[in-house]
């Protein structure tokens, strides 16, 4: 079995580790007894591609606000990914992740979590994708041109502006993920996008009924649009019970494989990836304590039945596909 998972590219499609860097000072170099991922953990994991998604707060804050923080926050992972450069390998393109593989490095995708961040313009959307965004989170909170998730609908989904926020991530090589999307605008993401899209740390609705999650209709949707569900391990989005309060004790591992037999199930092997929302919740999952605890889903699946081919699709290749569709 360790034979199997070190031969794997494993891909998390989205943790939020960037916001202990900033907030903490954290040196991602460094084994932490806290927490989920740093590098010690990450190479235990066997994992090669990791996004850090940059978090940049609730809705609210004055104008201005969220552009600075993402910047202090894309700052703070370069300064950590100069200091780290033996193992970790900034990405702009698809190439990059090759090089990074060849040469036994960590691949560091940046993300933007809140489409906030642009502040309503899209020449902040060119700024940030020189800055080497490579993902965004449209929402996390509801936007002035997007409705999100746990929010009450404001626009029916994606507004005009909107419209063109999507099609200049499209322009520009940047992977629209719809994670905390309301369901209109994951519909109208759909409609606009000339690029698969993904959902970076999303599960399925008819497991957990969670607002953050994807139901069936979406699923097979954005599989035929050759996008990605990456299923997230926090607790209230994988476990109803947990969710309502009913438990408080974690799932276990078990609850991300139901998860991803779900989406298989519905939308295809073709669909589906990792997106742990590490560094984003307390607890985890039993089995699924931290980064380097991902190799155990290998075991699962193995014992669930999947084949090698279907294992590397799930634990990376799916959204590897879609990164070097978009990010060429």
């Amino acid at each position: 079995m360790e034979c199997l998972y070190k031969s794997l590219v494993i891909c998390d499609a989205h943790c939020d580790t960037a916001e202990r860097i900033i907030n903490e000072g954290f040196n991602i170099g460094e084994r932490s007894n806290t927490g989920h991922v740093d590098i010690p953990r990450l190479v235990e994991g066997n994992v090669s591609v990791q996004v850090f998604a940059c978090w940049i707060g609730k809705p609210g804050e004055r104008h201005g606000y969220y552009s600075a923080r993402a910047k202090q926050m894309i700052n703070g992972l370069y300064t950590q990914f100069g200091k780290n450069f033996n193992t970790l390998h900034p990405v702009l393109r698809s190439e990059d992740i090759q090089y990074a593989i060849q040469n036994e490095k960590i691949s560091a995708v940046i993300g933007i979590e809140g489409g906030q961040a642009i502040e309503d313009s899209l020449f902040l959307l060119d700024v940030f994708y020189g800055l080497g965004i490579r993902i965004m989170t449209i929402v996390w909170g509801s936007t002035n041109w997007a409705d999100a998730s746990c929010e009450q609908a404001k626009h029916n989904g994606l507004t005009s502006f909107g419209k063109s926020v999507i099609k200049e991530m499209n322009s520009l090589g940047i992977i629209v993920d719809v994670s905390h999307s309301s369901d209109k605008t994951t519909w109208d993401v759909l409609d606009v996008s000339s690029d698969p899209i993904i959902a970076s740390h999303s599960s399925a609705k008819a497991i957990c009924g969670h607002p953050r999650n994807v139901n069936d209709d979406l699923i097979k949707a954005i599989s035929k649009a050759g996008g990605v569900i990456c299923v997230n391990f926090c607790p209230e989005f994988i476990d109803e019970a947990y969710w309502k309060g009913k438990r408080t004790d974690p799932p276990t591992i078990d609850k991300v494989i139901e998860h991803i037999d779900h989406i298989v199930n519905i939308g295809g092997i073709d669909c589906v990836g990792i997106g742990s929302d590490y560094d984003g919740m307390s607890p985890a999952p039993i089995g699924l304590e931290d980064v380097s605890k991902l190799p155990n889903i290998v075991v699962k699946l193995s014992e669930r039945g999947y084949n090698y081919d279907d294992i590397a699709k799930i634990m990376g290749g799916n959204f590897l596909r879609v990164f070097n569709r978009v990010c060429k």
